[in-house]
């Protein structure tokens, strides 16, 4: 559709969504961070990452047989970008080889669960590899 807004119709799901996540208090300055991220020792990463930390909205495309999951749409904070790899915070677990869809303000990403680490009942990181790259249009919404 040609008048489709996906700004402005992102921006109205981030007014509406329920943002349940919980940091801990050690991350106090969360959103304060940005720029490249320092390599640590023994760090076995094929790619520099850049701290981003953003709204986004998750929507789990493909989920584990044991798994049953809701297609509605979950509030995220991003963490870290990569060449090929994302980093996020969930409110609810996510397990390794779920496929999820990421929409950001100026596209959506598809997505793969590699690990998930929990810091509290509402707040768990998720490392996730980058299946593929969309630019931004109405199919980001779509069921």
């Amino acid at each position: 559709m040609l008048d489709f807004d996906y700004p402005q119709h992102y921006a109205g799901l981030v007014r509406e969504i329920n943002w349940s996540i919980t940091l801990p208090q050690t991350w106090c300055r969360f959103f304060e961070e940005s720029g490249v991220l320092p390599s640590l020792p023994n760090d076995m990463r094929r790619s520099q990452r850049r701290a981003v930390r953003t709204f986004g909205l998750l929507r789990i495309d493909g989920t584990i047989p044991a798994i049953s999951r809701s297609k509605a749409l979950i509030g995220i904070y991003t963490k870290d970008f990569s060449k090929n790899a994302i980093g996020l915070i969930s409110p609810i677990q996510l397990y390794p080889g779920e496929r999820l869809r990421l929409i950001l303000p100026t596209c959506w990403l598809s997505l793969e669960v590699i690990r998930c680490r929990r810091h509290n009942s509402t707040c768990y990181e998720v490392g996730a590899q980058l299946l593929h790259h969309h630019e931004p249009d109405e199919a980001a919404f779509a069921d």
